[in-house]
C-alpha cells in the first residue's frame, strides 16, 4: 500500500497508522498481505500443474485486492487452460 485509503497521504512502511489522519491501517495491510500470499500460492500450484486450483486461488486473491499481479496471473492461467483444452 503506497497511500492511505482515507486521506491519500503517502504511507510509511514502518508503521500501521497513517501519519496524516492517524487511521489504523493494520486491517487493510493484513488483507493486502493475504492477497499477495494467495498469488504466490497460485504460482506454486501452477508449478505443480494444478491449474484449476491455481485459478481458484488467484480469484480469492482478486476478491481481497484487485492488483496487476493477480490480474496478470489470472489472464495467464486462462491462457493455459485454453491451450490445454485444445491439445
Amino acid at each position: 500500500m503506497e497511500r492511505c485509503p482515507v486521506c491519500k497521504a503517502r504511507f510509511k512502511q514502518d508503521t500501521s497508522t497513517c501519519s496524516r489522519c492517524r487511521i489504523d491501517l493494520s486491517i487493510p495491510l493484513s488483507i493486502e498481505s493475504q492477497a499477495e500470499e494467495l498469488c504466490y500460492q497460485s504460482i506454486n500450484l501452477l508449478k505443480q500443474d494444478e491449474i484449476n486450483l491455481a485459478m481458484q486461488t488467484v480469484e480469492q486473491s482478486i476478491q481481497l485486492k484487485r492488483d496487476s499481479l493477480a490480474l496478470a496471473l489470472r489472464g495467464f492461467i486462462k491462457t493455459i487452460s485454453i491451450s490445454n483444452k485444445q491439445l
